[in-house]
């Protein structure tokens, strides 16, 4: 039986390297799964473990066919490694006899092509299916070996010193229930995290609010600010310009009045000589003052209370 399942375990290694396509390296942890198909494909086959039994006359009893092998040296015979599965025979079959159901003339150039165009898709199919099949095996086997293995933490005594340990059960229990207690802790320990990582985010959030909101308040102020010295240069402005023709039409005036006081003649003082030989003064009338004139050209009359 040793030679066949060494046979086996060959075949599933070839297929295995053939459906990875050599992505994946073979590792320790490839070698059961492997080994188990083989042991699998061998020990449940009763037609080979009936062979093997016949062969070395285990059953039924029969010494000289072991014994023959010591006076005479024959070649051992395996099993040959199964030939890969190529184009499936059924569907091909049925599509080869759909073909001729549905065509009439079977021997035309355009039904002899239409065979081999469904043949090349029937094969081309197949061939990626097994590809397909072969890389998604691989990628499980790939995602296999990412895992690494923990060990229990299998706690030893000082008085140990031989080269061999036998757990009991219970140690077992205990390594595995602290196993689980160190998962618990890491789980609370990364669900502690997220939520701390959401509180930042959520602070961050805040402070990003408050900001725009302190920033619009200042665009805000700062519209209301312009806007109050706009309306006070506007009204500085204005307060010049009431300023200005007020002085302007304070001084029309004071001209007017320089200029009718300047058109006025002034009494002229004459000497006369009196009686007693003495030099006097006599004061002489003034001119009326000319009739004022507006702005139209009429002469404009003072009220009788002024006359």
């Amino acid at each position: 039986m040793f030679k066949p399942l060494s046979t086996a375990y060959s075949t599933e290694l070839t297929n295995h390297l053939h459906q990875s396509q050599g992505l994946v390296p073979i590792k320790k942890g490839d070698f059961f799964l492997l080994f188990w198909k083989a042991w699998r494909t061998v020990f449940t086959n009763t037609e080979l473990v009936r062979k093997s039994f016949e062969a070395t006359r285990v059953w039924p009893k029969n010494r000289q066919v072991v014994l023959k092998r010591f006076n005479k040296q024959t070649s051992d015979r395996g099993l040959q490694p199964s030939s890969p599965v190529g184009l499936n025979e059924n569907t091909w079959l049925q599509l080869e006899r759909l073909l001729r159901a549905t065509v009439a003339d079977k021997t035309s150039n355009e039904a002899r092509a239409l065979g081999e165009k469904l043949h090349h898709f029937q094969v081309e199919n197949e061939l990626l299916h097994y590809e397909n099949k072969g890389l998604r095996k691989a990628l499980k086997t790939k995602k296999k070996h990412k895992k690494t293995g923990r060990a229990l933490d299998l706690q030893q005594h000082e008085e140990y010193h031989g080269g061999a340990v036998f757990w009991s059960p219970r140690a077992i229990r205990e390594a595995r229930y602290r196993e689980s207690v160190r998962g618990q802790e890491e789980e609370r320990l990364q669900l502690q995290k997220a939520d701390a990582k959401k509180l930042r985010e959520s602070n961050n959030l805040l402070k990003k609010k408050l900001a725009e909101e302190k920033r619009v308040a200042r665009e805000e102020a700062k519209v209301v600010r312009e806007r109050e010295r706009a309306e006070k240069a506007a009204a500085r402005t204005a307060k010049i310009e009431a300023d200005n023709t007020r002085k302007a039409i304070k001084q029309s005036q004071v001209g007017k009045r320089k200029a009718l006081s300047s058109s006025w003649p002034k009494a002229k003082r004459v000497r006369a000589s009196g009686g007693d030989g003495g030099v006097g003064m006599v004061e002489v009338a003034a001119p009326p003052p000319p009739p004022r004139i507006s702005s139209s050209g009429r002469a404009i009359k003072p009220t009788r209370k002024f006359k």
